[in-house]
C-alpha cells in the first residue's frame, strides 16, 4: 500500500500477518460500507461457511477470508495447500466437483433447499426476549445455524459456476466460437425465482392499472401514503390484500446486503416505486422473453450438436448441459432463500428482536443502534451491560469511515505474472485499470445488443427511484432485489462485474444490452447524459 492511499485509508492490521496478503475489495457484494454487525457476521459465518463448502469439494482453496477495513470489505483467497502440492490436490478436487455439478439440480430440491428452509424457520423461533443466558445462547446458536445456511450458500455457489463453465468450455470446443456470451444463451429462458418475482409484481401493476381508483392512489405522494389511501375504497383494500400476499411471499428482499437494511416487508415503499414505474410506461412482462429465448437456445443447441460426430463427446455434451440447465436458475434461486429470506429477513428479524429487548432495559437507546455494535458487545448486552456508548461510538466510526475513498487493493500487491482464473474474470470481471479512449469506455459484453439514450447514474440504492422508463441505469452493480427495473430500462452500465454477473444473467432474460465492469462508469458519465450502450463490443459512447 502506497504512503500516500495509508495516508487516506490507514489500515490497522489486527493480525500483523494479514499485511502479507493481498487483500482485493468488493465493490459486487459491498458497494458501500457495511456496519459493524454485518461485517461481524461476515467473518463469523460467511467464512468459515465457505471453508465447509471448500473442504467438502476439496477445493484448491481453503476458503474465502473477508475482513472489513474501515468498514470496507475486502476478501482474500486462501489456498488449501502449498504450490508443490496443488496438483495433487486438483486431482483429488475434479472427481468431487463432478458430482456436485451433476447432482446440483437433485441435492438443492432433495437436501439444501429443505435444510435452509428448516434452518430459517429456526432462526424465527429463537428466544432472544428472554433472560441473559436464554439470550445469549440463542445468538450462539443464531450464529451456528447462519454458518450452516451459508456453507449449503457455497456448496451451491460453487458447483453452479462450474457447471456453466463446464457447458461453456464443451460448447466452444465444439463450435469453435469466440462469442463469450454465446454459450450462456443456451441456458437463458429457465424459470427462476427473481423472474418469478418480478412476474408476481407486474401483475399487481396490471390488475392496478383496471382499477382507476387503485391505479390514482398508486401514483400519488409518498409510498406510505399511497398504500394507506387504497383503503378509503373496497377495490382499493381488495388489491391490497392481494399487495400483502405478494409481501409476504417476496418481500424478504433488502436493497443492500447488510443487516441494517430493511426489507419491502419493512418498507414497501421499494415495491410501490417499482409498481409506479410498471405503471408509467408499458414495462416489459418479466415472463415475455422466454419463449423466444429457449428458441434461440434450441437454434444454437441444434448447431451444436450438428457438428459432433463422436459419440462420446456427444454424451459429455448433453450431460453438461444438463447439469448446466438445473444449475443456471439456482443463482437467483438460492438468493431467495439464502440472501433474503434467511439473512435479510430471520436473521435481521432475529437481531432486531434483541434490540428490542435492549432498549426495553435501557441498554440500547433504539432498535436501529444494534447495526452499529458487534456479536461480541450484543451478546454482552443481552447479558447486562449497558452498550449505549459502544453503539453510539459505532455508529460515529462508520460515518467517518462512510466518507473515506477505499482503494481496490490492500497488503501486498499481486502476482502480476500469476495466472488468472477466467471464471473469476466472468463473474467478477477484467482486472486492470478502466479504458477510456475518445469518449469510448470499455468494458466486458454483458448482453447483445445496441442503445442510445439518457443515462441514469444510480450511486447508491436510495437513488433508484429516479430511474424512469426508457433510461440506461448506470450503476455500480446490481443484486436481485433491483431486478423489477429491469422490465422497464432500456441497457445497462455497470462499474463491476462480468458475463456471469447478476445484472449481465437478468440483463440477457430481459433483452437489454448490457456493459458490465467498466470500473469508473458512475465517476465519467454524467447523470442524464446521452450514451450509447453497444453490448455485443462491451462499449459505451459518452456523447
Amino acid at each position: 500500500m502506497s504512503t500516500d492511499t495509508a495516508a487516506e485509508f490507514p489500515v490497522a492490521w489486527s493480525d500483523p500477518a494479514d499485511a502479507a496478503l493481498t487483500w482485493a475489495r468488493d465493490p459486487m457484494h459491498f458497494p458501500a460500507p457495511v456496519t459493524p454487525l454485518s461485517a461481524d457476521f461476515l467473518i463469523r459465518c460467511l467464512v468459515p461457511g465457505t471453508s465447509v463448502a471448500c473442504e467438502t469439494l476439496v477445493s484448491p482453496l481453503a476458503t474465502l477470508r473477508q475482513a472489513a477495513f474501515n468498514s470496507w470489505i475486502y476478501i482474500s483467497p486462501q489456498l488449501a495447500v502449498a504450490p508443490e502440492a496443488m496438483g495433487e490436490r486438483i486431482a483429488a478436487h475434479m472427481p468431487v466437483m463432478g458430482d456436485h455439478m451433476d447432482n446440483l439440480g437433485r441435492r438443492w430440491d432433495e437436501e439444501y433447499l429443505p435444510a435452509v428452509v428448516r434452518l430459517t424457520d429456526e432462526i424465527d423461533g429463537l428466544d432472544l426476549s428472554g433472560d441473559g443466558a436464554t439470550a445469549t445462547a440463542a445468538i450462539d446458536r443464531l450464529l451456528e445455524i447462519s454458518t450452516e445456511i451459508w456453507a449449503l450458500h457455497f456448496l451451491t455457489v460453487f458447483p453452479k459456476l462450474a457447471a456453466g463453465e463446464r457447458f461453456s468450455d464443451i460448447y466452444v470446443q465444439v463450435t469453435g466460437t469466440t462469442e463469450e456470451m454465446e454459450p450462456y444463451r443456451c441456458l437463458q429462458g429457465i424459470p427462476n425465482k427473481s423472474l418469478e418475482t418480478d412476474r408476481a409484481l407486474w401483475e399487481l401493476a396490471q390488475e392496478a392499472r383496471a382499477m382507476p381508483a387503485v391505479a390514482e392512489a398508486l401514483a400519488a405522494g409518498p409510498a406510505a401514503a399511497a398504500l394507506e389511501s387504497l383503503d378509503r375504497s373496497p377495490e382499493g383494500r381488495e388489491w391490497r390484500e392481494r399487495f400483502e400476499a405478494f409481501l409476504a411471499e417476496y418481500g424478504n428482499r433488502a436493497q443492500e446486503l447488510d443487516l441494517a437494511s430493511p426489507t419491502w416487508i419493512e418498507e414497501p415503499s421499494f415495491a410501490v416505486e417499482n409498481l409506479r414505474r410498471y405503471l408509467s410506461a408499458d414495462a416489459a412482462d418479466p415472463e415475455g422473453q422466454r419463449a423466444r429465448h429457449q428458441e434461440e437456445a434450441e437454434a444454437l443447441l441444434a448447431g451444436a450438436r450438428a457438428r459432433i460426430t463422436d459419440p462420446d463427446l456427444a454424451a459429455a455434451f448433453e450431460n453438461a448441459l444438463a447439469a448446466a440447465r438445473a444449475a443456471w436458475p439456482l443463482e437467483e434461486d438460492h438468493s431467495h432463500y439464502i440472501d433474503q429470506r434467511s439473512f435479510a429477513g430471520a436473521t435481521r428479524r432475529a437481531v432486531k428482536r434483541a434490540a428490542t429487548a435492549l432498549v426495553g432495559a435501557g441498554r440500547l437507546d433504539d432498535v436501529e443502534d444494534v447495526w452499529f455494535l458487534d456479536f461480541a458487545a450484543l451478546r454482552a448486552g443481552l447479558a447486562g451491560a449497558d452498550m449505549r456508548g459502544a453503539a453510539a461510538d459505532g455508529r460515529r466510526r462508520f460515518a467517518a469511515d462512510s466518507l473515506l475513498e477505499a482503494p481496490p487493493l490492500l497488503g501486498t500487491p499481486p502476482d502480476p505474472d500469476a495466472p488468472i482464473d477466467p471464471g473469476l474474470v466472468k463473474f467478477f470481471g477484467t482486472p486492470g485499470p478502466p479504458v477510456l479512449e475518445d469518449r469510448v469506455l470499455t468494458g466486458s459484453a454483458g448482453s447483445r445488443g445496441r442503445v442510445e439514450g439518457v443515462a441514469r447514474v444510480v450511486r447508491s440504492v436510495d437513488e433508484l427511484h429516479r430511474v424512469q422508463p426508457g433510461e440506461i441505469l448506470v450503476c455500480r452493480s446490481t443484486t436481485p432485489s433491483w431486478t423489477p427495473v429491469f422490465a422497464s430500462i432500456a441497457g445497462l452500465v455497470t462499474d463491476t462485474g462480468g458475463v456471469l454477473a447478476h445484472g449481465a444473467i437478468v440483463a440477457r432474460e430481459y433483452a437489454i444490452p448490457a456493459v458490465m465492469g467498466t470500473k469508473i462508469a458512475t465517476a465519467v458519465i454524467e447523470d442524464g447524459a446521452r450514451i450509447t450502450v453497444d453490448g455485443d463490443a462491451g462499449e459505451v459512447l459518452i456523447a
